[in-house]
């Protein structure tokens, strides 16, 4: 059996006087030199944006053509991936924008996107080269292409679906083989992660039930960076639940080398992101504890009593067994905690 602990326990580890210092002078020279790191940093993240809200443009007009039954191209996606994995950080960076998107009405773009984004980072933990992440990272982004040809009644109907509803919204992975069956020749991995990002390394999936190396790696990451999205982001058919049964140690769904490689690489609560504890407390993320994705640092905003704490306190939850995350507070519900 394989546990949690197996998984992660490699992971864990002149005087004062003003006529000598110019105050005046000194502090110009900070602002000379803050001012500037500022404007780069406001600028990085203004194109980091861009970039995620390109990739969503490109991926909703493929979805506007497979609606109208037109052709569609995947270079502009390809190229945008390539510049994305040539950038080091840029997949952290753009991280950030997996809290802010996928809870609008029309998901299904920043799904995929933000599926990338977490198959990427599993990929980098797994040593994979350039080549092969740019590859993991396209067909990641097309990898639900089907589910653009699912009619809005079913996947924006709010409450339980209908059996027939679920047949149909599982026909998306043999009608994403198809649309993606133009590449087969050149890139053949995009067809087939379309098609097995569903299957489960214990033979519990669909559509056709597949085990261990019967599917391929790269539908396994993508498959569990779909999996861990899908149940972080709300659903007009069922609210986001907790992650807690996707590490548990009687999950056989996902292979253990993924696995660890997700718990490595990716922060449950990223830095940033508000959280309720146990003791109904509210805070914001503010560090992350390699290995440990539930147990993250977290500064007190609300106290136990609702009311706003003023002064600076942190607690790491690594280190309080007894307080732990409730939940995520949504952003559509997020009180204004902080100026």
């Amino acid at each position: 059996m394989v546990r949690y602990v197996d998984l992660i326990k490699d992971v864990e580890e002149t005087t004062a006087d003003p006529a000598v210092l110019h105050p005046p002078a000194a502090k110009i020279a900070w602002e000379s030199r803050r001012k500037p790191a500022q404007r780069i940093a406001e600028s990085q993240a203004a194109s980091d944006k861009e970039t995620y809200l390109s990739l969503r443009q490109h991926l909703l007009m493929i979805k506007a053509s497979l609606l109208d039954k037109r052709n569609f191209d995947v270079e502009p996606l390809k190229e945008l991936v390539r510049n994305i994995v040539g950038e080091w950080d840029m997949v952290d960076r753009l991280y950030h924008y997996t809290i802010r998107f996928g809870h609008e009405e029309d998901f299904t773009a920043s799904h995929s996107i933000n599926t990338m984004i977490y198959a990427l980072k599993m990929g980098r933990g797994l040593d994979y080269p350039r080549e092969d992440l740019e590859a993991l990272g396209l067909a990641a982004l097309l990898h639900d292409v089907g589910m653009f040809t699912v009619p809005e009644s079913i996947v924006k109907k709010p409450g339980s679906l209908t059996g027939e509803e679920t047949d149909r919204i599982r026909e998306h992975t043999d009608i994403g083989r198809e649309c993606l069956s133009a590449w087969m020749r050149e890139m053949p991995f995009l067809s087939r992660v379309a098609h097995e990002h569903h299957e489960r390394e214990d033979g519990s999936g669909y559509p056709r039930g597949m085990k261990g190396d019967e599917i391929s790696e790269y539908a396994k990451i993508v498959g569990l960076a779909d999996t861990y999205d899908a149940m972080t982001h709300d659903r007009p058919h069922r609210r986001a639940i907790s992650v807690r049964e996707l590490i548990d140690t009687k999950n056989r769904s996902f292979p253990s080398r993924v696995m660890k490689a997700f718990l490595e690489q990716i922060s449950f609560y990223p830095v940033g992101s508000v959280i309720k504890l146990n003791n109904r407390m509210v805070g914001r993320v503010v560090a992350t504890n390699t290995g440990q994705p539930l147990r993250p640092v977290v500064k007190i905003l609300i106290d136990a009593d609702g009311n706003p704490v003023t002064d600076e306190k942190t607690v790491n939850l690594l280190g309080n067994p007894i307080v732990w995350v409730a939940g995520p507070v949504p952003e559509k519900e997020m009180p204004r905690l902080e100026p």
